[in-house]
């Protein structure tokens, strides 16, 4: 990863610290492959457990996706309903998975004040803007199931809405009360520095290179070094490597960009999202931002073809503000980065046992700030004895690999025409 394109690591206030490289021989109880967001929180869970832990992430704390993402924390499903949820998953699963996503702002927000991490927490809430009268009904199912819940929500109408966002063009739309917006590789930072406080043994530049199993235990390989351990967890997402046989086929990755403004003004802030909450709408080109502590605005987007990239990303960025914020006509762009995240057609986040005492999980489609501060430690006390596969959330199931992954991976680069497409004509015959 180029660090010198990662705009939240500039901003952070943080600190960063060095962690060695693994090499020799290590023995511990549990391995946790991937010092993200996930894997430092399955870290955190499994100390607090009584295990001794060691982390391996393959490049620095906060590189990959945990660190470079929109930093919106939101307690809603990326596609489904709560009332879909349970009838995709059962009604006791179901019950349990809406749970854990209405939980998880307050628990990562906990996680915040135990560690005192300086990640520029905000926690006024996040807004889904309906772009059209077909997504307003569909926003006003997904309030109501959520307040029948129990969630904290409120409905937006249009006027509501306008002044809540600053922008006209919405029919409506509704609010999570209890969610936010915090910078994402403070956080990884943070957390890092929480966990190793705990007992936690953190290795970066280690990435992972071979699971071989040695009788009762495994022995993870690592360029230069080794650990002997009774359990591992892969919590590796959308960098997963060639660790382990066909596990790449389970994801797909999605390339996405990011562009910050320059600082908005005050009269500007007074009348752009006054409230300092986040945003997204329901389009399928998503628009979805939030300011920054710097008073910037970030927004994130997706290329079809990667030419010309940070230009291009930046055009269509402030493009989609001149649009949503006709008042910021003359707003300029600042700043633009690149991640990869990890995603599966059915949004649901995974629980994989790949082989005695070796588990993977996640993949959370765009929702994991939030969701990997529940899944983590859902894995690890699965992992550890201290909950049974009939606790979780979700099945267990074993590997599952993607059909055609190879022809999914192309789609999803190549989806975002169609996307803007079926937007357009959304609008155009559903009316505003």
């Amino acid at each position: 990863m180029n660090e010198t394109r990662h705009h939240w690591l500039k901003i952070s206030k943080e600190v960063t610290a060095d962690y060695p490289v693994l090499s020799g021989e290590l023995t511990t109880d549990y391995v946790v492959i991937g010092g993200g967001l996930s894997g430092l929180n399955a870290a955190i869970e499994l100390i607090r457990l009584g295990a001794s832990v060691v982390v391996l992430e393959q490049d620095r704390i906060g590189q990959a996706a945990s660190g470079r993402n929109n930093g919106q924390v939101i307690p809603h499903h990326s596609k489904a309903s709560p009332r879909e949820m349970e009838q995709w998953l059962g009604a006791a699963r179901g019950e349990r998975y809406n749970g854990l996503v209405a939980s998880a702002p307050a628990k990562l927000f906990e996680l915040i004040d135990h560690y005192d991490i300086r990640c520029d927490s905000v926690r006024n809430g996040w807004m889904q803007a309906c772009h059209s009268r077909q997504a307003l009904d569909r926003g006003r199912t997904f309030y109501e199931q959520w307040k029948a819940f129990g969630a904290r929500v409120e409905w937006l109408d249009r006027d509501a809405l306008a002044a809540r966002m600053g922008s006209v063009m919405y029919p409506g739309g509704w609010k999570a009360l209890h969610a936010g917006h915090l910078n994402p590789y403070a956080l990884c930072c943070g957390l890092a520095r929480g966990a190793v406080s705990d007992g936690v043994r953190l290795y970066e530049n280690s990435p992972a290179t071979a699971i071989v199993r040695d009788g009762s235990r495994w022995r993870v390989r690592t360029p230069v070094g080794e650990v002997s351990a009774k359990g591992v967890l892969v919590m590796t997402n959308a960098l997963t490597g060639d660790f382990w046989p066909g596990l790449r086929r389970a994801l797909i990755p999605v390339r996405i960009y990011q562009v910050a403004t320059e600082p908005l003004n005050e009269a500007q802030r007074r009348t752009v999202l006054p409230g300092n909450e986040g945003v997204s709408d329901t389009r399928k080109d998503l628009f979805a931002c939030r300011y920054d502590s710097e008073g910037r605005l970030e927004a994130i987007g997706a290329h079809t073809l990667w030419h010309d990239a940070a230009a291009r990303g930046q055009a269509a960025v402030m493009a989609k503000f001149r649009a949503v914020f006709p008042q910021l006509a003359g707003l300029k762009s600042a700043e633009y980065w690149e991640g990869t995240l990890a995603a599966v057609p059915d949004r649901i986040p995974r629980l994989m046992r790949l082989a005695p005492n070796l588990l993977f999980a996640g993949v959370y489609s765009g929702r994991g700030v939030a969701m990997s501060t529940v899944w983590g430690p859902c894995a690890a006390r699965l992992l550890a004895g201290a909950a049974t596969e009939a606790d979780m959330p979700v099945p267990v199931t074993p590997l599952r690999q993607i059909h055609s992954h190879g022809v999914a991976v192309r789609m999803a680069g190549l989806i975002h025409p169609w996307h803007r497409l079926t937007d357009k004509v959304e609008a155009a015959f559903a009316g505003r």
